[in-house]
C-alpha cells in the first residue's frame, strides 16, 4: 500500500470512495453510489486529498483542510444533474454547511475530513496507515477531526492513532441523521506514531 497525494486523474475514484464511505449519509438524497460520486466529483479540491493506492486501485481517501480552504465545495449543477432538480437543490443546501463551513482553527492546524475506505479494503488497517502517512506529509503542528458518536470503529481507529477527544457538540437534526453528537478529537503532529496498527476501517 502506497500513500500519496491525489492527482487530477484520481478525481472520479476519490469521489466514488467518498460516496461508498459515506453511503448512509448520502442515502437520504440518493442510494446509487455512482450517481453520488458523479454529483460530488466536480466540487472536490483534489489538491487537499491523499489516497491509499494498492496496485493502482484507490483503496481509501482522506483530505486535510485548513482555515484557508476546505476539501470540497458544492457544485449545484452536478447535484441537479445527478439527483434531479428538487433533490439537487436540497442537496446543495444541506451539503453547503457540511462542505464549505469556515474552519475557526489557526493556520497551524490541519482539519481531517472525508476519511473513507472502499468496502473491499476495510478491516485491513488502511485508514490508520493512510491517516498517519498523510499527516506526516503536511507541515501542520496540530490536527483536528470530528466523528459521529455512533461510528465506533472510526472512533477506535482515531484513538489507536493517538487522537484525544476534546469536545462534543449536540447535532441539531440528530433524529433525522441517526446520531446525537459530533465528537471532536485532536492530536499534535509530534505525537503521530510511525508503527502500524490495526483498525476497523
Amino acid at each position: 500500500m502506497y500513500i500519496r497525494k491525489a492527482e487530477e486523474k484520481d478525481r472520479s475514484n476519490v469521489a466514488l470512495c467518498i460516496a461508498e464511505g459515506f453511503e448512509k449519509d448520502f442515502s437520504v438524497l440518493c442510494k446509487d453510489t455512482q450517481k453520488v460520486a458523479g454529483a460530488i466529483a466536480a466540487g472536490l479540491n483534489i489538491e487537499r486529498f491523499y489516497v491509499a493506492d494498492i496496485n493502482g486501485d484507490i483503496a481509501g481517501v482522506t483530505a486535510i483542510s485548513d482555515c484557508n480552504g476546505r476539501a470540497a465545495r458544492v457544485d449545484k449543477s452536478s447535484l441537479k444533474r445527478q439527483f434531479g432538480f428538487f433533490k439537487g437543490v436540497i442537496g446543495a443546501f444541506v451539503l453547503k454547511e457540511e462542505f464549505e463551513g469556515k474552519l475557526d482553527y489557526p493556520i497551524t492546524t490541519g482539519y481531517i475530513e472525508f476519511v473513507a475506505v472502499r468496502k473491499k479494503y476495510r478491516k485491513q488497517g488502511v485508514a490508520a496507515k493512510m491517516l498517519r502517512e498523510s499527516m506526516s506529509l503536511t507541515g501542520y503542528e496540530n490536527f483536528v477531526l470530528d466523528v459521529t458518536d455512533i461510528n465506533n470503529s472510526a472512533i477506535q481507529c482515531y484513538l489507536n492513532i493517538g487522537f484525544e477527544e476534546f469536545k462534543r457538540v449536540p447535532e441539531k437534526h440528530g433524529k433525522q441523521k441517526g446520531f446525537q453528537e459530533k465528537i471532536y478529537m485532536q492530536m499534535r503532529a509530534m505525537a503521530v506514531p510511525i508503527a502500524d496498527g490495526g483498525d476497523n476501517l
